[in-house]
């Protein structure tokens, strides 16, 4: 089986995660003196058997069984009292570490070597669970077994769910939520323990059940906030009468230690994922549900330990201060969803209004020239066809050759639409290629008009974007000199160079305007000219000429800094 490499965010994470445990670990230490301390190298290595175990399974697990074993024999010899909130003298790094072994070597190796060294680590664990400290009376308390066999069962769960969807091309809606919402129930795990810790009797994890389903809605919240949230309701509100059944209060607290914590920190996530995702009236009253409940569990368990009301209520103004958190903390996401989705639907309004732009600008400039050429032919053909049958024949030759040319263009214009190319970038649409001049000839002794005089004068390299546009404005100019020059006998097309820029000029001598072309005008011409060039950074002017006829003038710079706004809107 090919191991393939972990992703260095999931490095990252587990990172975190031991840092922080470590950190608790330290602290635990400190405050319980120096007879403590001893247990700390043993963490620290076993953190980095985890880290060595994300890159190579199998040897960060073995390698994590020899120091639980080591760290041990040490604790014993040395008089050590590790101070752990997880398994009997387990420290809360070790535990994680442990986890994240086991979900690493059940995730990434063959059934076989996982089953082994997840064997081997559980051995370890076992051994300084009833060694380390010599409290042989751990073998009659079921609480330790309790939370040691859900911690394995989970890490293996999670192990295989993980060898499953990590050999799959796309992610499905649950591996994305799981990917989410992890760190979550990481936390929820964390804080499940500690609650665990407070009792000692060997129904604690059956005490718990409240807390329990609160954690799992709270995991699944972002499918359906409300509908969770009433079920996690009705799970703390029926938590106490469970309680009331099997002995009256959670096992081995008191009542003023009623408060349950995974309790109010998976409703604290509840109801901010059910103000940030829900409609706002359904989410006031199912989160007002939920925080009515969890209060009021709170208050049964403390009556039924005949605690005092001072520190009840001390309890309610903690809650109180907490669903506060919880609620500006769904206002704050909700808010940033609304501000996300406004910035998100401009951008796509605006590039999808570029693009309609720029499939306009090629649709006006290249289909229309091509289609303008077929009804001037088409025209003089009808005159001449009677006098002279043979420029008639010349005459539909060149109409096959632009409808050939407008066919194509159009097609791949189509195509552009559907997305296997940008709008104005296709070869069919006449992209100006890296011989600018080439290009523009042929453009010319393709116009069916008047006669042209070209006047070129132009560096063998243009920018792709400044070429193009210049193509483009030739193209057009012509085209409008076909459609509106009446009487015109000569056009003038003259491309110069100065050191920044590009200057275009195309002037005919027509004598008159026509009213109507041919086809109609749709208007768009100057209009699209003149966005080209200012995309680029040029100017553009149009009008009367001196003394007679049309002059377009357009100059374009040819610095390398390129265009002012986003290139991608003149394609």
């Amino acid at each position: 089986m090919t191991v393939p490499p972990v992703q260095p965010r999931t490095s990252r994470w587990l990172l975190t995660l031991l840092a922080a445990a470590f950190l608790v670990d330290v602290l635990l230490s400190v405050g319980n003196g120096r007879s403590a301390l001893g247990a700390l190298p043993g963490a620290g290595l076993m953190a980095l058997c985890a880290l060595l175990g994300a890159q190579k399974p199998t040897q960060g697990v073995l390698a994590g069984s020899v120091v639980l074993v080591m760290s041990t024999a040490l604790i014993r010899l040395s008089h050590t009292k590790p101070a752990s909130i997880s398994l009997n003298d387990i420290m809360l790094t070790e535990v994680a570490a442990g986890v994240a072994l086991v979900v690493l070597v059940v995730w990434r190796t063959r059934p076989w070597t996982a089953g082994f060294c997840t064997a081997a680590l559980v051995a370890a664990t076992l051994l300084a669970t009833f060694f380390r400290t010599n409290k042989w009376s751990s073998l009659s308390e079921l609480r330790n077994l309790q939370i040691g066999l859900l911690i394995l069962i989970g890490s293996i769960v999670i192990g295989v769910y993980l060898r499953g969807v990590s050999g799959r091309r796309t992610e499905t809606e649950l591996g994305g939520l799981v990917r989410r919402q992890w760190p979550l129930a990481a936390a929820l795990a964390l804080i499940f323990f500690l609650d665990l810790r407070l009792g000692q009797a060997p129904s604690q994890i059956f005490a718990l059940g409240g807390a329990v389903v609160a954690s799992v809605c709270a995991f699944f919240a972002p499918r359906a906030p409300v509908t969770l949230t009433l079920i996690a309701t009705i799970g703390i509100a029926m938590a106490p009468f469970a309680l009331y059944l099997t002995g009256g209060i959670l096992p081995g607290r008191s009542g003023e230690d009623a408060l349950v914590f995974t309790e109010v920190a998976a409703s604290m996530a509840l109801i901010a994922y059910n103000i940030r995702w829900a409609p706002r009236w359904p989410a006031i009253f199912s989160s007002a549900a939920l925080a009515l409940a969890t209060f009021l569990a709170l208050k049964f368990r403390s009556l039924l330990d005949n605690s005092s009301t001072d520190r009840g209520d001390q309890f309610g103004l903690f809650l109180a201060f907490l669903l506060v958190v919880a609620v500006a903390t769904g206002m704050y996401f909700r808010s940033r969803d609304r501000e996300r989705t406004q910035s998100v639907r401009s951008a796509v309004t605006g590039a999808q209004q570029s693009e309609r732009l720029a499939l306009a600008r090629e649709l006006h400039d290249v289909v229309a020239h091509h289609v303008t050429g077929i009804v001037v032919q088409a025209q003089a053909a009808k005159l001449v066809s009677d006098k002279d049958p043979q420029i008639a024949v010349q005459a539909l030759a060149k109409i096959e050759t632009s409808g050939v040319e407008a066919l194509k263009a159009m097609r791949f214009l189509v195509a552009s639409m559907r997305g296997a190319k940008p709008a104005g970038t296709s070869e069919a649409t006449e992209q100006a290629t890296t011989d600018l001049n080439a290009d523009l000839t042929a453009v010319v002794e393709h116009f069916s008009g008047p006669p042209v005089r070209l006047n070129l004068d132009v560096p063998q390299v243009v920018p792709q974007e400044v070429g193009r546009s210049v193509l483009r404005l030739v193209q057009e100019s012509l085209t409008n000199v076909g459609k509106h020059a009446l009487g015109a006998t000569a056009v003038l097309v003259e491309v110069t160079t100065t050191t920044s820029e590009i200057h275009v000029r195309v002037a005919d001598n027509g004598t008159g305007r026509r009213q109507d072309p041919v086809g109609g005008s749709g208007g768009y011409g100057l209009v699209g000219m003149r966005e080209r060039v200012e995309l680029l950074g040029g100017r553009f002017a149009a009008g009367p000429a001196d003394p007679v006829g049309w002059q377009v003038d357009a100059w374009l710079p040819v610095e390398e800094e390129g265009p002012r706004d986003d290139p991608r809107t003149d394609r």
